[in-house]
């Protein structure tokens, strides 16, 4: 066995994980979570990173629209096509901060410097420097010809989720782990059993 070089689209695993069989498996353990695999039934590495995400306070809220568009295409919506490209990997929700930056880029014209302060402001709730930054994003989306109605309800979405948004690379990180320690139980479930009592 080598973590390395393990297929990581293995259907028996993948269906393991979708029955909420993940007893012993690191991020996905709690019945919570188990309940939201169940309904999500995972398919990607993508589905898992989102997930690590999205199952937390705040992000949490998220989950039915993800699980309902991750099921149904036709109900992604973006609030502009610019969009698209920045949402598309996530069914056209916003869960990683890596996001949040990208949309201040496209829709508000911000440099990555000014964009990374705007995460941080979101995050700190920095009210007077996000009022500021919010009149940058505003401009910045005339000169895309957004109309203000629309720029502000991107900047309103961003805000709200921003505060408790996870980087993507953070839950790469777990979710990488996760399927490692699910692929063990799928594939060699003695050894991962073996391997879990001994750890107790």
């Amino acid at each position: 066995y080598n973590p390395d070089n393990i297929n990581d689209k293995d259907e028996k695993v993948f269906a393991m994980i979708s029955q909420g069989n993940t007893e012993g498996v690191f991020q996905f353990e709690s019945q919570g979570m188990k309940n939201v695999l169940m309904r999500l039934k995972p398919d990607s590495i993508e589905d898992l990173i989102a997930v690590v995400s999205l199952y937390r306070p705040g992000p949490m809220d998220s989950i039915p629209r993800y699980i309902d568009c991750r099921h149904n295409p036709s109900h992604i919506t973006y609030k502009h096509p610019l969009l698209k490209p920045i949402l598309e990997v996530t069914y056209g929700c916003i869960v990683y901060q890596e996001q949040v930056m990208q949309t201040a880029q496209v829709i508000g014209g911000f440099s990555l410097a000014q964009a990374d302060t705007l995460r941080k402001a979101m995050s700190k709730k920095k009210l007077d420097v996000m009022q500021n930054l919010k009149e940058q994003f505003i401009l910045g989306a005339r000169k895309n010809r957004i109309k203000d109605s629309v720029s502000n309800e991107i900047f309103s979405i961003m805000e709200q989720f921003a505060g408790y948004g996870f980087n993507k690379s953070h839950s790469y990180a777990y979710s990488l782990v996760a399927y490692q320690m699910a692929y063990l139980k799928a594939n060699y479930p003695l050894y991962f059993y073996q391997s879990l009592l001994n750890s107790c």
